[in-house]
């Protein structure tokens, strides 16, 4: 059951044996589930493997979407943090922050001081993200920012849907009558420590997804909407301050895009399985301050940490629970959340697999009788074991993945001679299966 698992959980109770009717103790060891890949490489590939269906399911149908949903606006959306102040970068005449730019990013700032870089900075230098003066950096600021980030969302697809009853000329309540507005977002933490959000907005029919929006409703009228929402939401920080997006988002049309519109769900689901800096250092909520001090190696990131503990010892802003959300920046928000009708969902991926696995098994648990061990293999070196096991089955399946498309190609070109035009359930059907092996390779 624990697969590949590297840090399996420990369960000892009664099995029932399938075959003899016997009941023997016995112990388990389930799968961790963990989705961050630095914790285990085997159950984050899983999680990011079910993350690229449910995003490709509302993209192109499948897994009990409609294949019609194919043809409804649909736009890639990425929404950004407003600055707290000048970091070191890549811009895109490749050189970081000039003297000009850092001052007008510290304008009103209480220090005189403003830091440039003339330095044209590898893709994969230390310093990215960090502030040139730390001084005037508004570590505070970006906290809350992040802690009310998910808020804003909301309130963002609220104005979305009132912009869209302005442009129909009805009320907002009329709106919800008429149209669906579902959505997908990943939340991604950049370098700088400020959450922006990566979404699929779609616009579908009042009753069912298999309905076409109405005709006025164009990709074009929903990114009008987009735009206008991405401008004027605002909600109040607990602070008094008031919390809106960066100047920098993007729109895109993905019925306009020449790739295949689910490759955006295999750029969405490589967020799935990260940290919050992609290193081990923040993937676990911290229990002490001086955790912070002694296992963040970065400077920046360990002074944001500290900054969001050290908010929990203001009763303003106990609500937000910051020592809880401290790894993350205070970002209080799930990684993946989705509308209630976007697409399949995680639980009935894990279901389905479970029924699929269930005809596999020799022995059946006895309910209430499992207690928990522990957590890990009884050698510690096991966990190396299970990795490299992984590493090797993953190998395997993309060297299988590679033959069946290959046969797959040989196939089609014969078949299209007689019948040129796929249906998307084929389409998604092949990724689906491929998926572990080839989109999130």
């Amino acid at each position: 059951m624990a697969g590949n698992c590297s840090h399996p959980i420990r369960l000892r109770g009664d099995m029932v044996n399938l075959a003899t009717g016997e009941i023997n103790e016995s112990q388990l060891r389930v799968a961790c589930k963990d989705r961050r890949q630095v914790v285990c490489p085997s159950c984050s590939y899983l999680y990011r493997t079910d993350a690229w269906i449910v995003v490709a399911s509302g993209l192109v149908g499948g897994k009990r979407t409609p294949e019609s949903i194919a043809s409804h606006p649909r736009l890639f959306v990425t929404l950004t943090a407003p600055s707290f102040g000048p970091v070191h970068t890549i811009t895109d005449r490749g050189s970081c922050v000039t003297h000009s730019a850092a001052e007008a990013d510290t304008v009103g700032h209480p220090h005189s001081h403003v830091a440039t870089c003339s330095i044209r900075h590898l893709e994969h230098d230390p310093q990215l993200g960090r502030p040139l003066c730390p001084e005037c950096f508004d570590y505070e600021g970006l906290v809350l920012w992040n802690a009310h980030s998910s808020r804003l969302w909301r309130r963002t697809i609220l104005h979305v849907r009132r912009s869209l009853a302005e442009e129909a000329g009805v009320s907002q309540s009329h709106i919800r009558r008429a149209i669906q507005v579902n959505y997908l977002k990943v939340a991604e933490i950049q370098r700088r420590g400020a959450v922006h959000f990566h979404a699929i907005i779609r616009a579908d029919g009042p009753d069912s997804l298999e309905d076409a929006p109405p005709s006025w409703l164009t990709s074009a009228v929903l990114a009008r909407a987009i735009q206008r929402a991405a401008r004027n939401a605002s909600v109040d920080g607990l602070d008094g301050s008031t919390m809106r997006w960066g100047r920098v988002f993007d729109i895109q049309d993905l019925s306009l895009q020449s790739e295949d519109p689910t490759q955006v769900a295999s750029y969405i689901a490589k967020y799935s399985t990260k940290t919050t800096d992609g290193t081990s250092d923040l993937a676990r909520r911290f229990k002490l301050r001086r955790q912070i001090e002694n296992l963040v190696e970065n400077p920046h990131a360990r002074q944001l940490a500290l900054t969001a503990w050290d908010l929990g010892n203001r009763d303003q802003f106990a609500t937000l629970r910051p020592r809880n959300h401290a790894h993350a920046f205070g970002f209080t928000g799930q990684l993946i959340t989705k509308s209630h009708h976007y697409s399949t969902t995680f639980g009935a991926l894990r279901t389905a697999r479970a029924e699929h696995m269930a005809a596999e098994n020799v022995g059946d648990p006895i309910a209430g009788t499992f207690q928990f061990e522990g957590r890990g293999y009884d050698d510690p070196r096991a966990v190396e074991v299970a990795e490299i096991f992984f590493t090797l089955q993953r190998q395997l399946r993309s060297e299988a993945a590679a033959a069946r498309r290959l046969a797959h190609s040989d196939a089609s070109s014969e078949r299209y001679e007689t019948d040129p035009d796929p249906s998307v359930a084929e389409i998604i059907g092949r990724k689906a299966t491929d998926s572990m092996d080839y989109e999130l390779t």
